[in-house]
């Protein structure tokens, strides 16, 4: 099992040199998520464990991750995650061939719905269609990556024979991830990804998620070895795994722990780095 970290909360002028340290110290992939427009009052409830708000500071990921592909020469760079039906698909993909192509093919995409229905209101996406939107933009990816003059006829989005170039260093593609929680999401997941992406907080929930997709993949044939599950391990929080949850994680069949060690604006970020490598150096891989 290896281990990530969250570099979301690091501050602007310290992203490099947290990204450069992080990878000289072993940590397996820098993990970027997004929230593109959050309204200042939201009329749903937020639903994670920190108080997420229109004030928090935050990168555009895409952007970010390019930032580190530049600084860096071997850890893995993701997103963590992206809102892929509020993003417009092909924009959202020059995006991805970029990074893959500046980093040598070192790119992970990790896409889920959301959990602000307020932010699809604010980028004028129905949310209702969110779903959907999933399933064909990931089609339109599919085509991006692999044909010579791809086009599209959907329910969302049609588009004329398209010259798309580079392709992803990364054939077929890069890794994907889908974040979910509901039967639809994980069938999707076995369906289209190489791995899941969730946040567990712990080993025991993730024994529960594995057993949810054990009939999914005999469903579709599946061979269960084939597919991963990533971690982001109680974002936003002060509760980082012990040793002892690190390796129940691992017996549990984790193939990655997303640390997230920084506060939302954190002021600490290069000392906070080197105690998290110290706890967890049998996991990294300098």
């Amino acid at each position: 099992m290896k281990i990530g970290i969250n570099v979301m909360p690091v501050p602007a002028p310290e992203l490099a040199s947290i990204g450069q340290r992080a990878e000289a110290l072993g940590f397996e992939g820098l993990y970027y998520g997004e929230h593109i427009a959050v309204p200042m009052t939201l009329k749903t409830p937020y639903p994670g464990k920190i108080g997420y708000h229109g004030k928090v500071t935050q990168l555009e990921c895409y952007v970010a991750l390019g930032h580190l592909a530049a600084v860096t020469t071997r850890v893995r760079l993701a997103t963590g995650l992206s809102v892929l039906p509020i993003r417009h698909p092909l924009q959202t993909a020059r995006a991805i061939t970029t990074i893959d192509n500046l980093s040598g093919g070192r790119f992970d995409l990790v896409v889920g719905l959301g959990s602000i229905p307020d932010e699809y209101d604010a980028m004028n996406v129905d949310y209702k269609t969110r779903g959907a939107r999933m399933d064909e933009w990931l089609d339109i990816l599919d085509k991006l990556w692999s044909e010579d003059e791809p086009s599209h006829n959907g329910r969302f989005m049609q588009f004329e024979p398209i010259g798309f170039e580079p392709k992803p260093v990364q054939q077929p593609g890069p890794p994907l991830y889908l974040g979910a929680y509901t039967a639809v999401g994980f069938d999707r997941a076995v369906r289209r990804a190489t791995g899941w992406y969730g946040d567990i907080n712990s080993p025991a929930k993730l024994r529960e998620v594995i057993r949810e997709f054990e009939p999914i993949h005999d469903k579709y044939g599946r061979d269960p070895a084939s597919f991963k599950y990533k971690l982001i391990h109680a974002a936003g929080v002060d509760d980082l795994p012990s040793h002892d949850e690190l390796a129940d994680y691992a017996d549990a069949g984790a193939d990655c722990i997303v640390v997230s060690p920084f506060q939302l604006e954190e002021k600490d970020a290069a000392a906070k780095l080197e105690i998290i490598a110290g706890a967890y150096a049998p996991y990294l891989q300098p």
